[in-house]
């Protein structure tokens, strides 16, 4: 066990010996931004100067302490308050809650902050959702010898915030009245405001605000494979203009709480809508199935994909999952904008597939596919893979077909998931195109279509998960008809199931 570890073990054992609480999700509050854990019912509370290896927070605004509690139903761990570069602490120890909230169990990391506007269309008070960020701290948390246990040596950033989140948050801000900004956050080492001419600067090169914070967490919490949401509350103009007014902490604070009370009431809403078992490791997802049988129902994608489908058999599925609460259903493209309608006040997702069945047209189809059915109200797409390209050993091609789908849904915030028929497929063309689904950024790899000859398996499940890591999403589909049958593809590594009998099996895990 290297030194990192064992620092961050003896943090997780002191904290969990003093708590029943297995945290699902973690959020930062940032600077005026600590209403959130009032609401929160808390089973444990913990000064940083209580818990090994952590930092004490020094800036105002900042309570200091670690919060562990349910929040609308889900189990959370807040961080009052935060550390930061210019306190004079080395990025080892500002990232440290991160990794010690991770090891605590909590995969999904809510983020928040004080940002200063570097768009001149954002003004004081607004929310802003990060959707990238740029770091000119002058530093880098993973700089340094790395930890494989912990996360890869050269991570990818080029998903840090969930486009899943954000798009779910962007869909509660409409529905609640809450106007949301969108934009990069930049990071800065701080102490000292920018100047007006930095401020120019940070525009000029794609800012849309400016703090203090947030990169270094975000960029550990990616290394770990967390998921991630950014929101800012924006303090102040910090345009760099002529007629730039000075800026204090003090009113820096007050305008906080102004757009935090927006900012609180959005992340309390977040939380409550998170599938929660989409965030959580195979490991967790196997345990709480197990404590809690009928909650299987929240990994379901309940389909019909029948050619023959009509519009009232889309309108029954669709009752049925919000009366089951399944993840979401799983139609073809025609019936997308009915499923939508009928989905729209409740929190179950529309998927569709592209490409599909065979996989075989041309990647300039599916991205055109996948924008129309967006357009129409998709927010997930499962894509085939082109089958004939990956057996003659064209993997540039396979590549490049998904990412240009997973380009066109994760540009409108769309999670994808690719379907590689492993049952056309040998184990070594299994674990390739899974390499491959993860360079391409896809959000999931799923077993078939359900049409080829044959349907999922515990062991191609277990080879693609072992393939792809335990923060990429696997989902098994092709043949589940019972519970068993899907017990046994959560136990092999899937968090999702694509099937046409979702009922019949939670009617028979609620009778278990």
């Amino acid at each position: 066990m290297s030194e990192q570890i064992e620092k961050i073990t003896a943090a997780r054992d002191y904290i969990q010996a003093r708590t029943q609480i297995r945290p699902q999700i973690a959020v930062i509050l940032g600077s005026g931004l600590g209403a959130l854990a009032d609401e929160v019912q808390v089973d444990a509370t913990f000064p940083y100067s209580e818990i090994p290896g952590f930092p004490v927070s020094t800036v105002a605004g900042h309570a200091g302490q670690l919060v562990l509690g349910t929040l609308v139903g889900k189990n959370v761990v807040i961080m009052q308050g935060r550390f930061h570069y210019y306190e004079g602490y080395p990025m080892p120890r500002i990232i440290f809650p991160i990794r010690v909230m991770h090891a605590l169990g909590a995969n999904s990391l809510i983020v928040t902050n004080a940002a200063g506007g570097l768009n001149p269309d954002f003004d004081p008070g607004d929310v802003m959702l990060i959707t990238d960020h740029i770091n000119t701290m002058g530093d880098n948390p993973l700089i340094g010898p790395n930890d494989e246990e912990i996360g890869p040596r050269f991570p990818d950033m080029t998903h840090t915030y969930t486009p899943d989140l954000r798009n779910m948050a962007i869909n509660i801000a409409n529905s609640e009245g809450i106007l949301v900004r969108q934009g990069v956050y930049v990071a800065t080492s701080g102490p000292t405001y920018e100047t007006p001419a930095e401020r120019r600067y940070l525009r000029s090169i794609g800012g849309d605000a400016v703090g203090m914070s947030t990169v270094p967490e975000a960029t550990v919490a990616n290394h770990a494979g967390m998921h991630i949401l950014g929101l800012s509350a924006i303090t102040n103009k910090a345009t760099g203009d002529a007629d730039q007014q000075a800026d204090s902490h003090e009113e820096v604070l007050a305008m906080a709480k102004v757009a935090g009370e927006k900012l609180v009431r959005l992340v309390r809403e977040v939380i409550e809508a998170m599938p929660i078992l989409e965030y959580v490791t195979p490991d967790q997802l196997v345990e709480i199935i197990d404590n809690n049988m009928t909650q299987i129902a929240h990994v379901f994608d309940h389909t019909l994909l029948k050619p023959d489908a009509i519009a009232q058999q889309i309108t029954q599925l669709c009752q049925e999952a919000m009366e089951y609460n399944f993840a979401s259903v799983c139609i073809n493209p025609t019936h997308v904008k009915l499923a939508a309608d009928l989905l729209k006040d409740s929190h179950v997702k529309v998927c569709t597939v592209i490409g599909f069945p065979l996989g075989a047209s041309t990647s300039e189809d599916k991205i055109r596919e996948t924008q129309e059915t967006i357009a129409d109200g998709a927010t997930e797409v499962d894509m085939v893979i082109n089958i004939g390209a990956l057996k003659e050993g064209n993997d540039k091609l396979v590549e490049q077909d998904i990412a240009g789908v997973v380009q066109a849904a994760h540009s409108r915030g769309v999670l994808c998931k690719v379907i590689i028929e492993t049952a056309l497929l040998t184990d070594e063309e299994k674990v390739r195109v899974c390499h491959l689904a993860k360079n391409a950024g896809a959000d999931f790899v799923k077993t078939s279509t359900g049409f080829s000859s044959g349907g999922a398996t515990a062991e191609d499940v277990a080879l693609m998960r072992q393939t792809v890591g335990p923060n990429l999403g696997v989902k098994a589909s092709g043949g589940i008809k019972t519970l068993a049958d899907a017990k046994n593809m959560i136990a092999a590594g899937a968090n999702r199931i694509g099937t046409s009998t979702g009922v019949m099996i939670v009617q028979e895990a609620q009778a278990s």
